[in-house]
């Protein structure tokens, strides 16, 4: 039946060529979509991910990690004295005016992490390809990225700007630490952020509290005394990652623009693979009929329809999935992360068989209700 199937499939070249398009085109879109869905929402949550914290406190007001308010700092010691926390550390997070080298200014997203001699933060800038991040804790430090080159116009450590009307020298840069709101990441210490930062008011204003958990502690337990505490939240890194990926998600519409493209490329894979298999049928409906009139069992000839549509998404897959990895190196000049993974890989393949299968539904019936005897009338 294999064999029947890819000659009947090979007689004519062309509109075998078309079903490979269509569905090498449908899983394309599908690889790439969800994989720059994926990519955006590892962007989103990048920084959270990479932090050594147990656990992120913030105002339980807060519902974006970007666009957080701040509390007062007295809601750091409070945090800090709980019992089952080893230590806490501050976090300054907001936007500020980047003062390019054509004058003009440009929307950042600043990052204040607290720095100390000897003492490894528990958020840092990673990825460093160039200078020395431990230069922080110098007044007017700063650590970008280089894939914001073009926005910034920086390339070099050692130039030095302005933020917000106040000094900023680049002492490092890293590699691939981007802002899912597009504004390219500054990281900074704690002190300079707030310098940064006018808006955020006069006192020594927290975005956030990483804690990290003393050994032995239940995490859990020191949650939820933290959790207790007034108009705090507490989260583990893992629900904060979870919650901030979500909000993106849902409260934007990001989620549902991309699974829509790909449910539309499967719609595309569906059309035409569907429309190829069943003239395909209708082209060599007597030999069909005669196979059956030669006491061939329904199940036989639907074998032969089904194994056609088997080969059609396997050559589509091994066409589309290369296809998929060449987009992703082009996206990535444009700045745009598409994350494919051997899951991913695997789940589209498998969605790839069902959508030549179900395509194949239309030829199947036709071939079902084919009368034997009606290959012999005139």
């Amino acid at each position: 039946m294999w064999n029947l199937a890819r000659k009947l499939l090979l007689h004519d070249r062309l509109r075998f060529a078309v079903a490979i398009a269509g569905v090498s085109v449908s899983v394309m879109l599908v690889l790439v979509q969800v994989g720059l869905y994926f990519g955006f929402m590892d962007t989103a949550s990048s920084i959270i991910d990479a932090s050594k914290a147990d656990i992120w406190v913030g105002k339980k007001s807060n519902e974006s990690f970007e666009f957080a308010t701040p509390f007062d700092e007295r809601a750091f010691y409070r945090v800090s004295s709980v019992p089952g926390v080893a230590y806490a550390e501050r976090v300054v997070m907001n936007f500020a005016q980047f003062k390019l080298a054509d004058g003009g200014d440009l929307g950042v997203q600043i990052v204040g992490v607290e720095t100390a001699a000897g003492h490894a933060p528990l958020l840092a800038p990673w990825n460093v390809i160039a200078g020395d991040a431990r230069r922080l804790a110098e007044p007017g430090a700063i650590v970008l990225d280089r894939t914001e080159y073009a926005k910034l116009k920086i390339d070099r450590v050692g130039h030095i700007t302005e933020i917000a009307g106040v000094r900023a020298e680049v002492v490092a840069l890293t590699r691939g630490i981007r802002s899912f709101t597009t504004s390219p990441i500054i990281f900074t210490d704690v002190r300079t952020a707030r310098s940064y930062l006018p808006q955020l008011g006069s006192g020594e204003p927290v975005t956030y509290v990483l804690v990290k958990v003393a050994p032995g502690a239940d995490v859990a337990a020191v949650q939820a005394r933290i959790d207790a505490l007034p108009h705090l939240a507490a989260y583990t890194t893992a629900q904060m990652s979870e919650r901030t990926r979500t909000y993106w998600s849902t409260r934007t519409g990001v989620g549902a623009s991309f699974f829509t493209t790909a449910v539309l490329g499967i719609l595309v894979g569906l059309v035409v693979v569907g429309q190829i298999l069943y003239s395909g049928t209708l082209q060599y409906i007597r030999e069909y009929g005669t196979l059956k009139a030669m006491g061939a069992k329904n199940s036989a000839v639907v074998k032969v329809i089904l194994s056609q549509a088997m080969i059609s998404a396997a050559l589509g897959f091994a066409v589309g999935a290369p296809l998929a990895m060449a987009m992703r190196i082009a996206m990535k000049g444009a700045n745009l992360t598409v994350a494919l993974f051997p899951a991913l890989y695997a789940g589209t393949a498998v969605i790839t068989a069902a959508m030549c299968a179900f395509a194949a539904l239309l030829s199947i019936v036709k071939v079902l209700r084919l009368d034997p005897a009606s290959v012999f009338k005139t």
